[in-house]
């Protein structure tokens, strides 16, 4: 039992610090934050590998590492949205049925991320709306802009990974 909760914060502390290099290498970066890249793909593999606690545990570790690593903000509850809220749902692909259906999985984390950064948006940055603009509408296409095409770049390279049994399963 103790070599496996060592072996899980290893696989922990490897995976969150993958994400975090991978966060660093963007494909494009949005005006005002967020950007396109594979940071959240560590953390689905986590969440694949050693369950749902497993995955929102480094989703949390992320998203304070990225804050303390050079964060933006401008009030507590958006500190909490935007970085370990918004990492830590990604976890969720561990749970149930999530799990076993990996693009599922990751759609659904990706989906609860986008909601997540939505709301700051609307709460924190909504004086960026274009005026006369919906402030929900323009929070979403902005968030989405940039996380859909992280969320299927992510779940094609997790189909690509291999069958069952040989990146997710925990030997």
């Amino acid at each position: 039992m103790r070599n496996k909760n060592i072996q899980i914060m290893v696989e922990t502390a490897v995976l969150v610090g993958a994400a975090l290099l991978l966060s660093e290498l963007r494909l494009f970066r949005a005006p005002q934050g967020g950007s396109v890249s594979l940071e959240m793909l560590p953390i689905f593999v986590l969440a694949f590998r050693r369950g749902g606690a497993a995955g929102v545990l480094g989703g949390a570790l992320l998203g304070l590492l990225q804050l303390v690593l050079g964060g933006y903000f401008v009030h507590p509850i958006q500190v909490f949205l935007d970085y370990p809220a918004a990492f830590m749902v990604l976890g969720c692909a561990g749970f149930g049925m999530l799990k076993r259906n990996k693009w599922l999985g990751v759609a659904v984390g990706s989906f609860f991320r986008l909601l997540i950064h939505t709301v700051s948006g609307v709460a924190f940055f909504g004086a960026y709306a274009p005026e006369g603009s919906s402030v929900w509408a323009y929070s979403f296409s902005y968030n989405a802009w940039y996380l859909v095409p992280s969320a299927i770049i992510t779940g094609i390279v997790i189909l690509m990974l291999g069958r069952p049994g040989e990146v997710f399963e925990p030997r």
